[in-house]
């Protein structure tokens, strides 16, 4: 004997008090978790400018010591890296005092493969722009300090350079 089983046919979705309850909790996971993850954002941003001075001033320092070329010297003086702010259509610019030649800059930074006209500042809150000052003194010599515009926290920018936590 074959038993035949009845199927049950009230396939009517879902109710609308579920529809309501499940929107109400993506609406208190999204309200928790996008603080966060803004915060995320902005970390990367800051984190992006502070990596690409970084890159700036190794590339500089590498370039200046290497001795053994006599094409990679950089004249003595004080050189400004300015870097504007991302949609900023001006472009990094670089400015030479004291004898300093700016090509010298743009070489050392191009020889390890960094175009300095594409160079943007990323952060939008901690600071809107970013300078490094290059000063190279007779011996070739090299020392950099660094500044940012529209700061949050006075010395925020030259602070990630030393290793401090803000």
């Amino acid at each position: 004997m074959i038993v035949q089983r009845e199927e049950k046919k009230d396939n009517r979705g879902f109710s609308l008090v579920e529809l309501i309850i499940v929107i109400a909790i993506m609406a208190i996971l999204v309200a928790v978790l996008a603080p966060q993850f803004l915060k995320y954002v902005v970390g990367s941003r800051n984190s992006a400018d502070v990596d690409n001075a970084k890159e700036i001033t190794n590339a500089i320092a590498a370039y200046a010591a290497d001795a053994a070329s006599e094409n990679h010297k950089i004249t003595p003086g004080t050189y400004v890296i300015n870097v504007p702010a991302d949609g900023d259509t001006t472009g990094t610019k670089v400015t030479a005092t004291g004898g300093g030649v700016d090509t010298d800059i743009t070489a050392a930074t191009s020889d390890a493969g960094i175009d300095l006209s594409s160079v943007r500042c990323k952060s939008r809150t901690a600071w809107t722009a970013y300078s490094i000052t290059v000063e190279v003194n007779n011996k070739g010599e090299v020392t950099f300090s660094y500044a940012a515009t529209g700061e949050t926290t006075a010395g925020l920018f030259a602070s990630k350079f030393s290793g401090k936590k803000s």
